[in-house]
């Protein structure tokens, strides 16, 4: 499993949502039409299923699963003269551990950081007076403006 390879394959919102349009075939994309995907190869969807619910080209398509099976996210078989992809759940499930493990901030080490905050610090401005200097400008921009274009003519 390489993380990087992974997020960059995440990083675009086609690739994501077929990620997770994987995980429900049969909600998303309907039940397939070969008998054989159901037996040999489980789960899976074909590349046409995908492209029409991404509504993109299908070189589009060739290009987003080709970079997500080098992420080893999905799995390839070819049945008859079509290819069907699912997900590799073990890749899927080793990259979540990763994440939860290396990313993530776990909740021992919120508390650790919360330990450092101080809750009382009086050195940040309020709503209120921020706004208000904001307001008075507007006035003031207001006035002068009027003024300004009464001496111009």
């Amino acid at each position: 499993m390489d993380p990087l390879r992974i997020l960059k394959a995440l990083s675009n919102p086609h690739r994501l949502d077929i990620i997770l349009w994987l995980k429900h075939p049969e909600k998303e994309f309907g039940v397939q039409v070969h008998t054989k995907t159901l037996i040999d190869f489980p789960n899976s969807v074909s590349v046409k299923s995908i492209q029409k619910r991404c509504g993109v080209s299908q070189s589009s398509i060739s290009t987003f699963m080709s970079i997500l099976e080098n992420a080893e996210l999905v799995e390839s078989r070819k049945i008859d003269q079509y290819t069907y992809f699912r997900r590799n759940e073990p890749i899927i499930r080793e990259f979540g551990e990763w994440y939860n493990k290396e990313v993530s901030i776990q909740s021992d080490d919120i508390n650790k950081l919360l330990k450092t905050v101080t809750l009382d610090d009086t050195s940040y401005h309020t709503a209120g007076e921020i706004s208000a200097p904001s307001e008075q400008l507007a006035t003031e921009f207001n006035t002068k403006g009027s003024d300004y274009d009464e001496n111009r003519k």
